[in-house]
């Protein structure tokens, strides 16, 4: 078995300190976060066999049918094992391993995220799992929804049937990690793969040009004597410590705005449940995860990044995942209708076409990083984002009111995407500095410790980068006022973010002080694109505004750095 060390060498660090690195540099963290999945299933290995007994040998089994799923058919596996709700589920599995009392091997996540690779593989694999509601998710493909199975009954897996033990049974298939669509599913809108072109979503072009390098495209010099992922080629890992993923035991929303509902625990978010909107009535269903869009030419089936060393890679398909609790950190999942689906299709195409006609370099990091489109329920005209931190490639949101913020929102959680991945191979924040102060944000409400305000200030760098491009752009003088506004915003808010965390640099490490500063200087750099005077105060009178009124709510006792 031979092992890789992900290195990222000082000039690709600098590209993505600058807000850049492209599409290749997004393959290559994405890469990296596969391989990161593969040490959290060896890290559950290896903590079952602590246990012993009849845990170690459910577990065990579990893992023979992942590698035999990835033997049989690894492009399929690799993407079951990248899709996003799948980290946390393999945290909440290592983390409930270390309990007294675990529960029975088939109520982890881990069984849903075996029986979603032996479906996507077309194995004829046995696997048992626990209704978490009235039917059972599985991570990447899609929920069954089995009426009348009570919560904590067997759901078991054969040959391509999930069967409830009070007697109902779905077929089930996945359009979204490469597994058969039944015949005549088009016709009844149960989301085919070649579906969304009739939305318009099939404007994938971003893809062109977006084929993988392999593996030895990546840098090659390792930064300093940061932690480097150590990625194998298969699910029979190298041995990791307990303690490297330790640190993932706790979901972060690592989103600017992270008004999302979370979990208390990645345990508790790992947890799968059909929730009470999707349980309906009647028959038993299979619902499967839709396509928002794809990339032309097909180039093998939809949903991730391919083969098992990165080699061969086709451009992904990005999926609508609408039905997994664990995808939108426990927020409640609705069922979305055709029309629906469509109007999220058109959305996106829309957005990546205005990508790839403005913003080339982020549209090549769009195409190349995302993976799943996570929807909430509207609020009030209101919109939301957010990512976290073992979610790789998922976004979390409400439906952009237009092509314009649906293409921001995609850019704006690309970048804390990128930028989970670089600090889970390089350390840039200090951990053993002592307490952690609270800092003022430009953008937040609430104070925000070192790593929420580097989070923020990485967005928000690429945010008005992208404002910026839209401004002079722009034809209609009230569009273009609008968008010097926002660019000079946020260029001022993320000047001053990165202001305060160079005036804290003892939270920063020696990389973490050079990323910063890489960084500041290209906030200078855009601070310096001449923007109208009434802009420049306006977006200083929101700022003035928004300080006002964070003081004003502030909770003294937190005392917050400023």
């Amino acid at each position: 078995m031979t092992l890789r060390a992900f290195r990222l060498d000082v000039s690709l660090l600098e590209a993505l300190a600058r807000g850049g690195g492209g599409a290749g540099a997004l393959r290559l963290l994405g890469d990296a976060e596969y391989g990161r999945r593969l040490l959290l299933l060896r890290a559950v290995l290896d903590r079952a066999r602590e246990r012993g007994g009849a845990v170690a040998a459910e577990v065990a089994d579990l893992f023979a049918v992942l590698a035999q799923a990835r033997r049989a058919a690894p492009e399929a596996t690799r993407r079951v094992l990248a899709h996003p709700s799948v980290g946390p589920r393999l945290v909440a599995t290592w983390q409930a391993l270390g309990d007294p009392d675990p529960g029975p091997v088939a109520a982890l996540p881990l069984a849903e995220v075996t029986a979603s690779a032996a479906l996507a593989a077309g194995l004829p694999a046995e696997v048992t799992l626990t209704a978490q509601g009235p039917g059972a998710v599985l991570p990447g493909l899609g929920a069954a929804v089995l009426p009348d199975t009570p919560p904590g009954s067997p759901v078991r897996l054969r040959a391509g049937v999930l069967e409830a033990e009070g007697g109902g049974s779905v077929r089930v298939w996945g359009v979204g990690a490469g597994g058969r669509t039944p015949p005549g599913a088009e016709a009844r809108g149960e989301a085919a793969a070649g579906a969304e072109a009739r939305g318009g979503a099939a404007a994938g072009a971003e893809a062109r040009g977006e084929t993988a390098a392999g593996p030895e495209a990546q840098a090659k010099a390792p930064v300093g004597a940061e932690a480097q992922a150590k990625a194998p080629a298969g699910a029979e890992v190298a041995q990791t410590r307990a303690a490297d993923i330790a640190q993932a035991q706790t979901e972060v929303a690592v989103g600017a705005e992270a008004q999302l509902p979370t979990a208390t625990s990645a345990r508790a978010q790992g947890r799968a449940s059909v929730g009470a909107d999707l349980q309906g009535e009647g028959e038993a269903r299979w619902w499967a995860l839709r396509v928002v869009w794809a990339p032309r030419g097909g180039g093998g089936p939809p949903g991730g990044l391919g083969g098992p060393d990165g080699a061969g890679r086709s451009a992904s398909a990005v999926l609508l995942d609408d039905v997994d609790p664990v995808a939108a950190a426990g927020a409640p999942r609705v069922r979305l209708g055709d029309g629906e689906v469509r109007a999220w299709q058109a959305g996106a195409a829309a957005a990546l076409r205005l990508l790839r006609m403005r913003h080339p370099g982020y549209a090549g990091e769009v195409a190349a990083g995302l993976r799943a489109l996570v929807p909430l329920p509207a609020d009030a005209g209101a919109h939301r984002s957010g990512s976290a931190a073992e979610r790789f490639g998922g976004v979390t949101l409400t439906r952009p009111a237009s092509p314009l913020t649906f293409a921001e929102t995609l850019v704006h959680e690309t970048q804390h995407s990128k930028l989970v991945a670089v600090m889970h191979l390089v350390d840039l924040l200090d951990t053993d500095a002592g307490e952690q102060p609270l800092l003022y944000a430009p953008w937040r409400d609430d104070p925000r410790p070192p790593a929420g305000l580097l989070h923020g200030t990485y967005a928000f760098l690429s945010v008005a980068r992208f404002w910026s491009v839209e401004a002079g752009a722009a034809r209609d003088p009230e569009r273009r006022y609008d968008a010097q506004v926002r660019c000079a915003r946020w260029r001022e808010a993320a000047a001053e973010a990165a202001g305060t965390l160079l005036a804290h640099a003892d939270v920063l490490t020696g990389t973490g002080r050079r990323f910063v500063t890489v960084m500041d200087a290209a906030l200078a750099g855009l601070r310096r694109v001449p923007l109208p005077a009434a802009a420049v105060r306006e977006a200083r009178r929101q700022a003035e505004e928004h300080r006002t009124r964070w003081w004003a709510s502030l909770d003294r006792t937190t005392s917050p750095r400023v």
